[in-house]
């Protein structure tokens, strides 16, 4: 069975959100019109969004154009509709960030029924004169798949490389060490970094904080939530020249949900271990095994 999918551009995607009261696109794929676009040229671009739409048969031929209907729903056809359908009402929803230096993948995924519908933005990334600009390299590619295809689909984000290298032991330890392990060892010190290796548990503390302490070039996030928007899980991942490194930040909260400056700095933690890249693709798989599980329960 093919994986159905659908490549949409800015524009085409604006159009859709506008015209799908019931679509709830997450934050980072929603689009809006540039400040300096002209009435007449919005105008434009929004035909010729809907017949890019009718040509790659997502939208019926018969659609009135003139005007457009504010409610497209009854001219979808029914594999875009499906594909839509899944983000009206999700009961699960990843949100996955990947970067390297040269570009970086939005990519989510409303699941619900045994099927994932994945939204995936890939950009190309320009540093000059200091500041960073974006541009899409593609468009948005719209995919539906049943859930055993989920795990595959979000792994293929995973960047490529530090495949090589071992699983190490998990370390926690305060955010205050973390930062001054992190100097210690960018500056070299024999004797600092003896007195390192006894403060923060050992040779193996060490060699995982190791990995924080160089320029970093690769990360991977995921997001686990439910359709109330309480989160599940995170897994969140840097690669440097050490290789990968899980990370996991805890704060507490304050009054407001947010922790202080105190808080951070008396009650924060950081908790570091060295993984492989095969080791991250077991996790996410790990993960979406748990949640088909929960979503046959409920069939």
């Amino acid at each position: 069975m093919s994986t159905p999918r659908f490549l949409l551009t800015a524009d085409e995607l604006h159009f859709v959100q506008d015209h799908v009261p019931t679509l709830r696109l997450p934050p980072r794929f929603r689009q809006e019109w540039a400040s300096e676009l002209g009435p007449a040229e919005a105008v434009e671009r929004v035909r010729a969004a809907l017949a890019s739409l009718i040509a790659k048969g997502l939208v019926a031929a018969d659609v009135p154009r003139d005007p457009i209907p504010a409610n497209l729903s009854d001219w979808l056809l029914e594999p875009f509709m499906v594909f839509l359908s899944l983000h009206m009402a999700p009961a699960w929803v990843f949100e996955v960030s990947a970067w390297t230096r040269e570009s970086t993948l939005l990519l989510v995924a409303s699941a619900r029924g045994g099927f994932g519908s994945l939204l995936a933005r890939a950009q190309n990334v320009e540093i000059a004169d200091g500041r960073g600009t974006t541009g899409d390299l593609a468009g948005v590619e719209f995919a539906v798949v049943p859930f055993p295809d989920l795990a595959g689909e979000l792994a293929l984000a995973i960047p490529r490389g530090g495949e090589a290298g071992d699983n190490g032991p998990i370390v926690t330890m305060s955010l205050t060490d973390s930062r001054g392990g992190i100097e210690v060892l960018r500056a070299r010190d024999p004797l600092l970094l003896e007195e390192l290796s006894h403060r923060i548990g050992g040779p193996g503390a060490v060699q995982a904080l190791s990995g924080l302490a160089g320029d970093l070039n690769a990360g991977f996030e995921l997001r686990l939530s439910r359709e109330d928007g309480i989160p599940v899980r995170v897994l969140r991942y840097v690669r440097g020249a050490a290789g990968w490194r899980s990370v996991d930040v805890r704060v507490p909260a304050g009054d407001d949900g947010l922790p202080t400056a105190e808080q951070v700095v008396d009650s924060g933690t950081i908790t570091i271990a060295a993984v492989t890249y095969t080791a991250i693709r077991a996790e996410v798989a790990s993960l979406c095994a748990e949640i088909t599980l929960k979503e046959m329960a409920h069939e």
